[in-house]
C-alpha cells in the first residue's frame, strides 16, 4: 500500500511540474541560453531551471553589438549594413535581433518580415505558429546561436 501511495505521489508530482512548465508563458525576446549552463536541469524542488543570469548576458550582448551584428550578418547571409540599418531603424536590442534572426532563418523569411510580425504581437507562440516553427526546433537553434555568439565574445578562461 505504501508503495502505491508513493508511486501515485511521484506520478502526480511529475505531472504537475510538467503542466506548470508547459503552461508557462515565455516571452521569447527575453529568452537567453548561456552556453555553460544546463538549462534542462531541474532543481531539488522540481522547478525547471530559470534564466537568472540573463541581465548580465544582455548587457554583454549590448557591449558587443559589432560582433553580434557580424554574426547575424553571416548567419542570415546578409550584408552587415542591412542588419545595422534594421537595428537602428527599429531601435532593436541585441537579444531581440537574435530572436528575430533565428525565426527568420528557421522560417526562411526576410528579417524585415519577422520584425513586422514582432511589431504586431508580443506573443512568442503566435510568432512561432505563424511561421510553422516548433518550439523545440526554435529553442535548439537559439541554444546553438547563443553558444556560438558567446564563444566569440566571452574572453577565454584558463
Amino acid at each position: 500500500m505504501k508503495k502505491a501511495i508513493f508511486a501515485g505521489a511521484v506520478v502526480s508530482l511529475f505531472t504537475l511540474s510538467t503542466i506548470t512548465v508547459n503552461a508557462e508563458n515565455i516571452a521569447a525576446a527575453n529568452y537567453y541560453v548561456h552556453p555553460h549552463h544546463d538549462h534542462d536541469a531541474t532543481t531539488e524542488d522540481g522547478e525547471h531551471h530559470r534564466h537568472h543570469h540573463h541581465h548580465k548576458a544582455n548587457k554583454m550582448l549590448e557591449n558587443h553589438k559589432k560582433e553580434v551584428v557580424k554574426y547575424i550578418s553571416n548567419y542570415l547571409n546578409q550584408p552587415e549594413a542591412n542588419i545595422n540599418k534594421a537595428v537602428k531603424q527599429h531601435k532593436m536590442e541585441m537579444k531581440k535581433l537574435i530572436f528575430i534572426a533565428v525565426v527568420a532563418k528557421l522560417s526562411n523569411k526576410p528579417l524585415e518580415n519577422i520584425i513586422a510580425q514582432k511589431g504586431k504581437t508580443n506573443s512568442f507562440k503566435e510568432i512561432l505558429d505563424n511561421n510553422n516553427i516548433k518550439r523545440e526546433q526554435f529553442f535548439e537553434e537559439m541554444k546553438r546561436v547563443h553558444r556560438d555568439i558567446f564563444t566569440q565574445i566571452e574572453p577565454t578562461k584558463n
